[in-house]
């Protein structure tokens, strides 16, 4: 499934005054030096095609096609100058719709028939050295804290990947049957890259804290769907509007976010491009322990105090 377009310009009364069949008329004139060759070209008649020009000329106030003299042929049609300026802007005009065309389709349709789902990385490539030990392989009632947040991610919606530093890591995700990738780098954008790298092609990107685990997956559903319906946001998890984590960006930031270099991640982009600060929307979780990640052995003893209640 693909979208498709058809860029027309309309007149001040809602009339189309240009569009594709003009435009590959205006083309054929300038091959064949002849409007009557141009109509026949495209099997249509030369009635039409003289209509169609005179309509364009009426909109847009000024002559789009002028005629020659002489030739073996008596005498023709050429464009003018301002009909040269109009076909460039105009195709100028419906590329740029096109690309936009197919980034809000993919984004509005992720995961709809045959179109990409978006891209999950999970990030999970921390030391822990607050906590003292590798955390995310902890238990929280009983369950790895990484596997909680895991169950957060819905995999319909979802093609997530795990990207850790860690050992452990890697053979909890082999266990619960989650892909992870497993690298060297010591950098939080290394973990970015990597797990984008594992992603090719994806509609937008969701970037979960693997230390998240009360994370619902209503909450992450909302992301989603707050997305689709406003392509070309930048969508966050938060609580009484304050922007938290997981954060959904979309596929023409996933490059910006592969550049990104140091110990630095999506929060360094927004901040150094406050320009995005628009495109960014807070979807309210359902409470606040869903935002809550886990640093400390205290937060995971508050946690697992909040499971008991």
């Amino acid at each position: 499934m693909r979208p498709d377009l058809r860029a027309y310009l309309l007149g001040d009364e809602g009339a189309r005054a240009f569009g594709p069949g003009p435009c590959e008329l205006l083309h054929r004139v300038e091959e064949t030096g002849s409007l009557r060759a141009a109509a026949v070209g495209m099997g249509m008649a030369y009635t039409k095609a003289t209509r169609l020009v005179k309509a364009a000329e009426s909109a847009f106030g000024f002559k789009l096609t002028e005629r020659t003299i002489g030739g073996a042929g008596g005498g023709g049609s050429r464009l003018t100058a301002e009909a040269r300026d109009l076909l460039a802007r105009y195709e100028a005009f419906e590329h740029a719709c096109v690309d936009d065309l197919r980034r809000n389709f993919n984004e509005c349709f992720s995961g709809f028939c045959d179109v990409p789902r978006i891209g999950c990385v999970v990030m999970a490539s921390g030391l822990a050295r607050r906590f003292g030990t590798q955390k995310l392989v902890e238990p929280l009632a009983g369950v790895p804290i990484l596997e909680r947040t895991l169950s957060a991610l819905p995999d319909d919606l979802l093609d997530v990947v795990v990207v850790t530093r860690s050992a452990d890591v890697e053979e909890l995700c082999d266990v619960i049957g989650v892909r992870c990738v497993r690298h060297a780098g010591a950098l939080q954008s290394d973990t970015v890259r990597e797990g984008l790298k594992a992603l090719p092609g994806v509609a937008g990107c969701l970037f979960v804290p693997g230390d998240q685990p009360l994370l619902t997956e209503a909450s992450v559903r909302a992301v989603v769907a707050d997305f689709q319906m406003h392509p070309g946001s930048i969508v966050r998890l938060g609580w009484h509007g304050a922007p938290a984590s997981p954060i959904l960006w979309p596929s023409e930031e996933l490059p910006s976010l592969a550049a990104l270099e140091g110990d630095t991640g999506g929060s360094a982009l927004l901040a150094r491009r406050q320009e995005l600060g628009v495109r960014v929307r807070v979807v309210e979780a359902a409470r606040e322990l869903e935002v809550q990640d886990v640093d400390t052995r205290e937060d995971l003893e508050l946690l697992e105090s909040a499971l008991r209640v």
